[in-house]
C-alpha cells in the first residue's frame, strides 16, 4: 500500500502543479479575450486528457494488485487445507 500512497501523492502534486503553472502562464500572456478563452479551453482539454491517462494507469495498477491478492489468498487457502487434512 505505501506505493499506492506515493503514487497518489505524486499524481495530486503533478495535477496541482500543472494547474497552477497553466494559470500563471495564462495570466502573463498578452492575449485578447477571445484568444485567452480558446487557450483556457485547450489547457482544460489537456488537463482532462492527462487526468484520464492517470486514471487508466491507476485502474490498471489496482487490477494488478487485486489479481495478486487473489492469487495469494488462494495459495493461503490451499496451504491451510493441506494442513487441516494432515
Amino acid at each position: 500500500m505505501p506505493n499506492n500512497e506515493k503514487f497518489s501523492a505524486f499524481l495530486t502534486g503533478f495535477l496541482v502543479g500543472g494547474i497552477i503553472g497553466s494559470v500563471i502562464a495564462m495570466l502573463y500572456t498578452p492575449l485578447t479575450g477571445k484568444k485567452m478563452r480558446k487557450k483556457i479551453s485547450n489547457v482544460k482539454d489537456d488537463i482532462i486528457d492527462e487526468v484520464s491517462d492517470y486514471y487508466e494507469t491507476g485502474k490498471e495498477k489496482a487490477e494488478e494488485v487485486i489479481k495478486e491478492s487473489k492469487k495469494k489468498a488462494e495459495s493461503l487457502i490451499d496451504e491451510a487445507k493441506k494442513l487441516v487434512s494432515n
